[in-house]
C-alpha cells in the first residue's frame, strides 16, 4: 500500500478506533481536578448522592467540635491571633457605636440606662419603651434629655453618698467586695455576705487578743480595748456597735464603764444572723434611696414608697402570721394560749392601737376643755432640699441626695431646739404628733397641740421661726409650704375629728374607703399598706403624744383590773333590797379597792373604765414632769438568757413611790412552742377521700354507702364502707354484682357537671389604656392575653407568693388566690 492511500484511510489509528476498547484516551490536563474528568459509573453516582446527604451532618459535626474546643480546650494565651481579631472586631463596634452616638445622643441615655442593674434598668426602660412608641420624636427625646438624664446624674450621687471611704476600705478585703453592691443582692446573697463579715470580725477579735493579751491576767481595760478593735471595724460599715454610748472612751464619765456589756456586745458582732439583719436593712434603704433618685416613688410610679418594697413588707406579714398560727403559748402549768389570738388581742392590732389613739386624743379634748384652753393644728414640711421629686412627677433640681431618714431627723431636731427655746421662754403645750410621708417619701409633721389661749400667738411665732429658719431665701413672703396654722374652731369641729383622719389613714384606714387622696389621687384606705411599708423601711416614728402620762403605764393597770376581777369573788344579791339589780352589782364590784390606797385605786379605775382624761388628772395631770407621776411601769432582768448570753429588760408590772413595793401583772411565765400536730387530722388528710376543695369530687363512697342504706331498708344487712381500709373497699369493689354495677354507673351518669358561666368585666377603652399602662409600670408586658385574662377574673402571679387580679377597675394584688394555685 502506498504512502497516499495509508493518509486516505487514516492509517493503524483509525483502523483501531473500530473497537470500544481501543478508543485512544484523553490527553491528561495538569489544571484539572481529578474527580472532574473521572469516568462516570454508577459507583460514582452513589458516592457523589450519599456525600450530598451526609454534608449537613458534617457540618453539624465540624461546628460541634469548635464548639466544644473552645469551650472547655480554647486559652487566649495559646491563639493571640484569635484574641487580637476578637479584640478588633470589639473596638471596631465601640466607634461605630460612638459614631451613631454623636449623631444621635440619645442612644447614649439609653446605653446608660441598660447598664444599670434589672431594679432600674426595666422600670426605666418600660418608660422609654412607652413614650418611643407615641410616635412623638422631640417628645421622646426631651424626656430622655430632661427627665432620664438627670435621674441617672442623681443616682451617681446618691451611689457615691451611700458608699463611703472606710466602707470601700473594708470591701477591699477578700471576701468583701460584695459590699460595693450591697442594693443588688437577694437574701440568699446577703446571708453570705454576711458570714464573711462575721468571720472578719472574728478575725480581728483574734488579732487584738493576741496583741493586747500578754499576761496571763486580762484586766477589764484590756478585754474594753479589744472591744474597741472590733466596734472600730464594725463602724467603717457604718453600722453603730451594740451597746456603744455605754462603752466608748469618754473624756468626762459620770459613771464606771459597765464592763458587763461587753460580752453580749461581742457576741451580736461575731454573730452572722446579727450581721444578716444589719447588712439587709442597709440594702433595703439604699436600694429605696436609688430608686427615689430615678423617681421611681412618686404618685406618678408608687407613691410613698416603691412596689417591691410593699410586696416585701406583705410578704414579711404572710410569713409573720403564719408564724403566729404555727405556735402557741404555754405555761408551767400546762396552759396554753394561740398566739394568733394573744397578738390579735395586744396594741399590736391595728385596730386597738387605733382605739387607743382616739381614746388619749378625746382625753386631751376633754381636758383642754376643762381647763379652757385652745387647739391649733400644725403642719410643718422640710425645705426643699429634701424633697427628691416635683408634683409632676419629674426630678427637683433642688434635692441634694438627702435620704428619707435624714428628712425625719431634720424635723426632730427642729421639734428640738424649738421645745428648749419655748420651755425657756416659759411657754408650755401637750397634745399629738403624726409623722407621714410626701408622695416622694419625704417626712412631714401634723401636731394637734392644746395651750393657753394667750399663749398661742406667742407659740405660732415661735415655731415658725424655727420651723422656716432653714433656707429662708427660698420661700420669700408666703411661709405655707413649709409652715401652716389652723386654731380649731369648735363650732366647725371637736379636736378630735381634725386628728380622726390622719390617725386612721396611717394605720389601716379604716372609715376612708371613699375618701381619694389630693396628693396621690388614689383611695386613704389603699394607700394605708404604703404608709405602713413606709415606716416600717424607714424606721419613722408615725405617731407621739407629749405632755401627758406614758401609756404603757395605762396598758399595766388595765391588765391588772383584768386581773384582780378574775381573782376576786363577783358580789351576790342582798335578800331584801330589789334595788340592787345585777348591773348596779357589778359596778360596786368594779369599785372595790384593790391597791389598798385610795389615790392608786382612783388611778386603776380610771384605767379600767378606759376614760384617758380622768386617768391623767389621776396620774398629776397634763405638764407634769415623769418623776411626779402617781403610777409608772416596773421593769426586771429576764430569768434565763438570750442567744447572745445577756439577760434583758421585761416589764415586770408597775410600782408607785407613795406605795411599798411593786405589784406584778406578768406573773405566770410564757413559753412559746410550736403546735403539735394531730394525728388524725394528718391521718384523715392522707386519705383517698379527702379533698382538695371544698366539695368533695369523689363521691364513689358516698353512693355506695347509700345504696347499702336502700338496701338495709328492703331488710338486707348493711355495710358500712367508711371503716374499710384499701384492701378490704377494693375486694368490696369487685365483688359487686354486674346489676349493681350497671346501677351504680347509670346514677353517675344522671349526675350533670355545672357548667361555668361565661364571665368578663366591661370596662372602657380609658380604662383598658389605664389597664395596660399599669401591667407594664408594674414589670409585665400589659398584653392582650394578660388582659382578658384579668377581666375574666383571673390572676397573674407577681412573685413572692403574690398573685395580681383586678377587680372594680383596680389592679390589686394579694396572697388570698394562695389556697386556690
Amino acid at each position: 500500500m502506498s504512502h497516499h492511500e495509508v493518509e486516505k484511510h487514516g492509517g493503524a489509528e483509525d483502523s483501531a478506533a473500530a473497537f470500544a476498547w481501543n478508543v485512544p484516551k484523553k490527553a491528561i490536563n495538569p489544571y484539572m481536578d481529578p474527580a472532574e474528568v473521572a469516568p462516570v459509573s454508577a459507583l460514582s453516582n452513589l458516592i457523589t448522592l450519599y456525600a450530598a446527604d451526609n454534608e449537613q451532618e458534617q457540618l453539624r459535626r465540624e461546628a460541634l467540635s469548635n464548639g466544644v474546643w473552645e469551650r472547655y480546650f480554647y486559652n487566649e494565651s495559646r491563639d493571640p491571633v484569635q484574641r487580637e481579631m476578637e479584640q478588633d472586631q470589639l473596638i471596631s463596634r465601640a466607634k461605630m457605636a460612638r459614631e451613631q452616638q454623636q449623631f444621635n445622643p440619645d442612644l447614649v441615655i439609653v446605653a446608660d440606662v441598660s447598664a444599670q442593674p434589672a431594679h432600674i434598668s426595666k422600670p426605666l426602660l418600660e418608660r422609654i419603651k412607652y413614650f418611643e412608641g407615641l410616635g412623638k420624636p422631640k417628645a421622646y427625646s426631651r424626656y430622655l434629655r430632661e427627665t432620664i438624664r438627670p435621674c441617672l446624674e442623681r443616682l451617681e450621687r446618691v451611689r457615691t453618698s451611700q458608699v463611703s471611704a472606710s466602707f470601700r476600705f473594708m470591701a477591699s478585703h477578700d471576701g468583701l467586695e460584695g459590699l460595693l453592691v450591697l442594693p443588688e443582692m437577694n437574701q440568699e446573697q446577703v446571708k453570705r455576705l454576711s458570714t464573711l463579715v462575721a468571720a472578719h470580725m472574728s478575725m480581728c477579735l483574734g488579732a487584738a487578743c493576741d496583741e493586747l493579751f500578754t499576761d496571763e491576767d486580762v484586766t477589764p481595760e484590756e478585754i474594753r480595748r479589744s472591744w474597741e478593735r472590733v466596734a472600730a471595724e464594725a463602724m467603717r460599715l457604718d453600722v453603730i456597735p451594740p451597746a456603744f454610748e455605754k462603752l466608748r472612751r469618754k473624756k468626762h464619765r459620770r459613771k464606771p464603764v459597765p464592763y458587763e456589756l461587753i460580752p453580749g456586745s461581742l457576741a451580736r458582732m461575731l454573730c452572722a444572723d446579727w450581721w444578716y439583719r444589719k447588712l439587709w436593712q442597709m440594702r433595703c434603704e439604699w436600694r429605696e434611696e436609688q430608686l427615689r433618685a430615678v423617681c421611681l416613688v412618686n404618685k406618678k410610679a408608687s407613691p410613698y414608697v416603691s412596689y417591691e418594697a410593699v410586696i416585701h413588707k406583705r410578704e414579711q406579714r404572710r410569713k409573720s402570721l403564719e408564724f403566729f398560727r404555727s405556735h402557741e403559748l404555754v405555761n408551767a402549768e400546762g396552759d396554753t394560749l394561740d398566739m394568733e389570738e394573744v397578738v390579735n388581742a395586744s396594741s399590736s392590732n391595728p385596730a386597738h392601737r387605733r382605739n387607743e389613739m382616739m381614746a388619749c386624743v378625746k382625753g386631751l379634748e376633754l381636758i383642754a376643755e376643762m381647763r379652757g384652753e385652745c387647739a391649733v393644728f400644725y403642719t410643718i414640711t422640710c425645705p426643699s432640699r429634701f424633697h427628691a421629686t416635683l408634683n409632676n412627677g419629674r426630678p427637683n433640681p433642688k434635692w441634694t441626695s438627702a435620704t428619707v431618714r435624714q428628712s425625719s431627723d431634720y424635723l426632730v431636731n427642729m421639734f428640738a431646739a424649738f421645745r428648749k427655746a419655748m420651755h425657756k421662754a416659759g411657754l408650755r403645750w401637750y397634745g399629738v404628733r403624726v409623722a407621714e410621708p410626701h408622695h416622694d417619701g419625704t417626712v412631714h409633721w401634723h401636731l394637734l397641740c392644746f395651750m393657753r389661749k394667750k399663749d398661742r400667738k406667742s407659740i405660732t411665732a415661735l415655731l415658725r421661726k424655727f420651723a422656716i429658719r432653714e433656707d429662708r431665701e427660698e420661700l420669700g413672703t408666703n411661709t405655707g409650704p413649709r409652715f401652716k396654722s389652723e386654731l380649731i374652731n369648735p363650732r366647725k369641729g371637736t379636736p378630735t375629728s381634725y386628728i380622726a383622719k390622719y390617725i386612721s389613714k396611717n394605720i389601716d384606714g379604716r372609715g376612708l374607703a371613699q375618701e381619694i387622696s389630693k396628693e396621690t389621687g388614689r383611695s386613704l384606705r389603699d394607700n394605708a399598706e404604703n404608709v405602713n411599708a413606709w415606716a416600717s423601711l424607714h424606721r419613722v416614728q408615725q405617731f407621739r403624744f407629749f405632755g401627758i402620762p406614758g401609756r404603757q403605764a395605762y396598758r399595766e393597770l388595765r391588765l391588772l383590773a383584768g386581773q384582780a376581777k378574775r381573782d376576786l369573788p363577783p358580789l351576790k344579791p342582798i335578800p331584801g333590797k330589789p334595788e340592787l339589780t345585777p348591773e348596779i352589782l357589778a359596778a360596786l364590784a368594779n369599785a372595790r379597792p384593790v391597791i389598798g390606797n385610795p389615790r392608786l385605786d382612783a388611778v386603776l379605775a380610771a384605767a379600767d373604765a378606759g376614760c384617758f382624761a380622768t386617768y391623767i388628772m389621776a396620774q398629776g395631770g397634763v405638764l407634769v414632769p415623769r418623776k411626779h407621776h402617781l403610777v409608772r411601769t416596773a421593769y426586771e432582768l429576764n430569768d434565763e438568757p438570750s442567744t447572745y448570753g445577756d439577760h434583758g429588760i421585761r416589764i415586770y408590772g408597775v410600782w408607785s413611790p407613795i406605795h411599798e413595793g411593786r405589784i406584778c401583772t406578768h406573773a405566770v411565765k410564757w413559753k412559746m412552742v410550736r403546735k403539735a400536730v394531730d394525728l388524725q387530722e394528718a391521718a384523715a388528710d392522707q386519705g383517698a377521700c379527702a379533698p382538695w376543695t371544698r366539695g368533695n369530687n369523689c363521691p364513689l363512697a358516698e353512693n355506695l354507702n347509700q345504696q347499702e342504706k336502700d338496701k338495709s331498708a328492703d331488710g338486707g344487712t348493711r355495710t358500712d364502707i367508711t371503716r374499710m381500709d384499701d384492701k378490704e373497699l377494693h375486694d368490696y369493689l369487685y365483688s359487686m354484682s354486674k346489676k349493681d354495677r350497671r346501677e351504680l354507673a347509670a346514677r353517675l351518669r344522671l349526675v350533670k357537671p355545672k357548667r361555668r358561666k361565661d364571665y368578663k368585666q366591661r370596662i372602657t377603652d380609658h380604662q383598658h389604656q389605664q389597664l395596660v399602662y399599669e401591667l407594664k409600670s408594674t414589670g409585665f408586658d400589659g398584653s392582650e392575653k394578660e388582659v382578658d385574662l384579668l377581666l375574666r377574673g383571673g390572676s397573674i402571679p407577681s412573685g413572692a407568693g403574690l398573685r395580681i387580679f383586678y377587680r372594680n377597675q383596680r389592679l390589686k394584688e394579694d396572697d388570698k388566690w394562695r389556697n386556690q394555685y
